[in-house]
């Protein structure tokens, strides 16, 4: 192989890393990590990780990629077909269009505006599992999940912050 080929293929691998990314944390959502009284909430990793890439590189983290990472969400957790998909398609859409807002401003205003975002996604998600399941689920797991993954995400956004200035400032 020539070594134009090489860079494309490097170029191309660097530019699924959001993605893949997602992936990852949707994986390690999956871990039977047991914390006492959180045993049915844990924090939203892919959410958080759709956000981030949504502002800071919403080229390389799509929209369609963002339904598809949410289908398949739904179909390792078990939750009703599509819920992931939609509230990741629109945390995506919604936070890519205002991401002009975000550059050049304190941390603390990206953290806030996730914080932000996180309520209405989270609490759709809810409504949604729980009128496609047919009975409302239990509210508490969903606000101690909302706890964790708001305060999770400067540990998460710093990984992702050092992976981008790594991975991808050249691309």
């Amino acid at each position: 192989m020539k070594p134009g080929v090489w860079h494309r293929l490097d170029i191309i691998a660097r530019g699924l890393f959001p993605a893949f990314s997602v992936f990852i944390l949707l994986l390690f959502n999956l871990l039977p990590i047991s914390v006492p009284l959180l045993s049915t909430a844990s924090p939203a990793l892919p959410l958080m990780a759709v956000f981030y890439w949504s502002v800071n590189r919403p080229d390389l983290l799509t929209a369609l990629t963002a339904f598809f990472l949410g289908l398949l969400q739904d179909l390792l957790t078990g939750l009703p077909l599509g819920v992931s998909s939609l509230v990741l398609l629109l945390v995506q859409t919604g936070s890519a269009s205002q991401g002009r807002f975000f550059h050049n401003k304190p941390f603390s205003v990206m953290w806030w505006g996730f914080a932000l975002v996180a309520i209405p996604a989270l609490l759709v998600q809810w409504l949604l599992s729980s009128a496609l399941i047919g009975a409302f689920l239990p509210i508490k797991s969903t606000l101690i999940s909302y706890v964790l993954t708001a305060a999770l995400f400067p540990l998460v956004a710093w990984v992702l912050a050092r992976a981008q200035n790594t991975l991808l400032r050249h691309i």
